[in-house]
């Protein structure tokens, strides 16, 4: 009683951080001129920063399996697929309780047998190869930004220290993967890749083609915001980042809202598509055909 309760609160307070992070943005922004930057916008632009970003959510997809297949799970691309898509669709509507990553552990434990603390470690070391990423180029768009911190001139020493980490903290705490720490870690980079273009792909639409770099910079800062687990699903901490950063580079805070709200926007429409596999299990087929099976 007493964890549920625990749960309930860190969750209530997760959602208190968010709804304040949100109503503090509102305040500071023209909701008239964010709406104005998307009646005006380039869809030609936006639906190749939509497949762009399906491309990297498949490769994400990858990445993942590549992670369930080191644990003992064998599972197959396309009904890796499926599993990934159904965890996207519980993410965005259940960020705040045990989501699309707790209910992929229990099915495939479900269904592979392969143990419940693989399962967990599989989707830890994903997202910390994904912050991984994200963190090395974050710091290379610093240095193609127009943001010069007389503090963090030589801020580039820190990208082989962050993959040292990485490296430490598979070896000490996820032992089995460190013999996939290369995979795992070039996926990532993958992935973050194809959700760069998009950016870019975002801000071309929105009719944007100076400082690009500058918004990248920001727009990959709060991508590490939203992996904190201090507002619900991230909901509020990329806005805020933006807004923030907007401010100390001299950015459009309109624009940036917009780029945040459309990447969102994108990523829920995928997203969306995932409540297919609610009615249609991803494993249902296989395990019907074991029932049928004559052998058995």
């Amino acid at each position: 009683m007493k964890i549920k309760l625990k749960k309930a609160f860190i969750n209530l307070l997760k959602f208190a951080v968010s709804v304040g992070a949100i109503w503090w943005v509102i305040s500071k922004i023209s909701i008239k001129e964010v709406l104005g930057v998307f009646s005006t916008a380039n869809y030609y632009y936006l639906l190749i920063a939509f497949i762009l970003l399906v491309i990297s959510f498949i490769f994400s997809a990858f990445r993942q399996n590549l992670s369930f297949r080191n644990t003992g799970a064998h599972i197959s691309q396309s009904l890796n697929i499926k599993l990934f898509w159904l965890g996207m669709f519980y993410n965005l509507f259940l960020p705040g309780g045990i989501g699309g990553d707790g209910y992929k552990v229990y099915l495939v434990n479900k269904y592979r047998k392969n143990g419940l603390k693989k399962n967990i470690g599989t989707m830890l070391v994903n997202r910390i190869a994904g912050l991984v990423a994200i963190g090395m180029i974050t710091v290379l768009l610093y240095y193609l930004s127009g943001l010069h911190l007389e503090y963090a001139r030589h801020v580039w020493i820190v990208i082989p220290f962050i993959y040292g980490f990485y490296l430490l903290v598979l070896k000490y705490f996820f032992k089995s993967f460190f013999r996939i720490h290369a995979g795992l870690f070039w996926w990532s980079m993958a992935l973050q890749g194809m959700q760069f273009i998009s950016a870019i792909m975002i801000l071309s639409a929105f009719h944007q083609s100076q400082d690009l770099f500058d918004y990248l910079f920001l727009f990959f800062v709060s991508a590490i915001a939203t992996a904190l687990p201090i507002t619900i699903g991230g909901i509020g901490a990329r806005e805020m980042v933006f807004l923030v950063g907007a401010k100390m580079m001299s950015l459009d805070n309109e624009l940036c809202i917009a780029l945040s709200v459309m990447f969102f926007l994108l990523s829920a429409i995928i997203s969306l598509g995932g409540i297919y596999w609610v009615f249609l299990p991803p494993f249902r087929r296989e395990h019907v055909s074991a029932h049928h099976d004559p052998k058995r």
